[in-house]
C-alpha cells in the first residue's frame, strides 16, 4: 500500500502533546467505538474539546515501567522476529491525508528485510511495531491474548486498525509483554514474564472491512461531536 499521510516531526514532547490533541489518535480509537476499558467518548470529547485535561499518569509505577522496558522490548523483538529493520521516531505524528482529523505515533516503524519471512511479505514493505507492558494475576487475565477468548484485545485491534488506516502501511505487529509479581512459594521471589507477538494483516478482507467500519465511527465522532460542540452522551452499564 502507499504511504497516505503527512510526516509531522517535534523536537519537544510539549510540541508534541499540543499537536497530538488536535487529531483522534490510535490510542483514542477505542473510546470512540466503545471497546476501551478506561475512557468514554464522553471523557474523550472534554480532553479534545480542552473542557478537562488528560490524566497524567506518568508517574505512576506500571507506565514507568513500560516506558523503561520500551527500548528492551525493541530489541528483544529483533532478536526474535528478524525479518525486519526498525525505525523508532518519538516525537513524530503521521496524520491521515484521507481523514486530517486521525493522527498516529508509532512505536517503531517496520520496513521488511527479506521475502523470506512466515507471512509472504515482499521485501520493501511497511508495517507497524506496535509495544505493550502490563500486568496480570491470574491466567484469565490472560485470554485475550493467547487464544481463549481472542488473540488481540478489541482495544488494542481498533487502535492497530487505526494506525493502518492513517498509513496505508501493510501489517501491524504487537509485541506484547506482561508481568505477573511474585506471589506464590514456587515462584522463589521472581516475576513471571509473558511475551506475545500478535499480527494484524491488511490482506485480509475482514480487516480491510473493519478499518472502513472504524473510519466512518471515526469520522462520525468527529463531525457529530468535536465540530459540532457538541458531547456525547455518556453510557450506562446495565
Amino acid at each position: 500500500m502507499a504511504e497516505a499521510f503527512i510526516r509531522m516531526s517535534f523536537d519537544s514532547r510539549e510540541q508534541w502533546m499540543d499537536e497530538r490533541r488536535k487529531h483522534l489518535q490510535a490510542s483514542d480509537a477505542a473510546s470512540v467505538d466503545g471497546s476501551s476499558p478506561w475512557k468514554s467518548a464522553a471523557e474523550l470529547y472534554d480532553e479534545k474539546t480542552g473542557l478537562f485535561p488528560p490524566e497524567d499518569i506518568s508517574r505512576k509505577p506500571y507506565v514507568q515501567y513500560g516506558i523503561k522496558m520500551e527500548p528492551v522490548a525493541r530489541e528483544a523483538f529483533m532478536l526474535d522476529v528478524p525479518y525486519f529493520s526498525l525505525e523508532y521516531r518519538q516525537y513524530d505524528i503521521l496524520v491521515s491525508e484521507k481523514y486530517p482529523f486521525m493522527g498516529a505515533t508509532l512505536d517503531g516503524e517496520l520496513t521488511v528485510r527479506t521475502s523470506m519471512n512466515p507471512w509472504g511479505f515482499p521485501a520493501g514493505v511497511k508495517g507497524i511495531y506496535e509495544g505493550k507492558t502490563g500486568g496480570w494475576t491470574k491466567q484469565s487475565h490472560l485470554c485475550s491474548w493467547d487464544g481463549t477468548d481472542s488473540l488481540i484485545p478489541p482495544h488494542y485491534y481498533v487502535q492497530g486498525l487505526h494506525q493502518l488506516s492513517v498509513t496505508g502501511w501493510d501489517f501491524v505487529i504487537f509485541s506484547a509483554r506482561l508481568k505477573r509479581e511474585a506471589f506464590k512459594d514456587e515462584d522463589q521471589g521472581f516475576p513471571e514474564i509473558r511475551t506475545f507477538y500478535r499480527i494484524i494483516d491488511r490482506r485480509s478482507r475482514a480487516v480491510q472491512e473493519d478499518i472502513r467500519l472504524l473510519e466512518e465511527e471515526e469520522k462520525e465522532f468527529w463531525n457529530r461531536y468535536i465540530l459540532a460542540h457538541k458531547r456525547p452522551p455518556r453510557r450506562i452499564a446495565i
